[in-house]
């Protein structure tokens, strides 16, 4: 068994391990939080028509090039990374920039974008957001906001609001940046459409500043994403 895999094996195993230690400290701060984030103009949008966002921080895709260098990036700064995620890093469909890009990105709740019942929809939440004015992240959005966004506070979770990338197994997750008090992790949630989220769950959102995001989705540039 190679260094590598063994290092692989290991850190998996201390991800499961985090997992069950933060659940309850995360579910306990989204219970919790009932300040309106500051992303968002007012404590509701109006999704009859675009609002405007406030920028809560801008990424630059493309420095890492390929699944090969996101997780030794992540690897060199000690963040675990589930095995869902770590699989769809390397997924065919999972694409990586080729150029250097800039995405603004807002952050904002489901009860942010008007969902008024205490748990709804994945699909709900997505459409809301669409409606008004928000687009989805690119993929490669998880990596590279795990590795800038350091700082993260103890018991805060953030989905990336991105499409699901198919496992092998045909599972859909998306991404999900996590401080559960044992390190920073990058993981996975699921990604289907008719998935459950809780009101107070926080998404992080592209702004859709230019035309570059739609050119990226009816065009995705893909790079090799492993060696191996």
């Amino acid at each position: 068994m190679s260094l590598r895999h063994r290092s692989r094996c290991a850190r998996r195993l201390h991800t499961a391990l985090a997992l069950c230690l933060g659940f309850a400290v995360s579910l306990s701060a989204a219970l919790a939080q009932d300040e309106p984030i500051p992303s968002a103009q007012s404590s509701q949008v109006n999704v009859n028509k675009p609002a405007h966002f406030q920028t809560w921080r801008t990424i630059t895709l493309g420095t890492y090039k390929g699944v090969d260098a996101y997780r030794d990036a992540l690897d060199s700064a000690r963040i675990r990374i589930g095995d869902s995620a770590d699989e769809i890093l390397g997924r065919p469909a999972f694409s990586y920039a080729r150029t250097k890009t800039g995405v603004e990105l807002a952050v904002l709740s489901a009860a942010d974008l008007g969902v008024e019942s205490d748990q709804s929809s994945l699909a709900e939440v997505y459409q809301r957001a669409r409606e008004a004015g928000l687009e989805l992240c690119p993929a490669e959005v998880g990596p590279q906001l795990r590795l800038d966004y350091r700082n993260q506070p103890l018991g805060e979770a953030l989905d990336i609001a991105m499409e699901p990338v198919a496992t092998y197994s045909g599972d859909p997750p998306i991404l999900t940046l996590a401080n559960w008090g044992t390190g920073l992790l990058l993981i996975a949630r699921d990604g289907r459409p008719e998935s459950m989220v809780f009101r107070k769950s926080r998404f992080v959102f592209a702004l859709a500043t230019s035309d570059r995001l739609e050119s990226m989705r009816d065009n995705p540039q893909i790079v090799p994403t492993s060696s191996e």
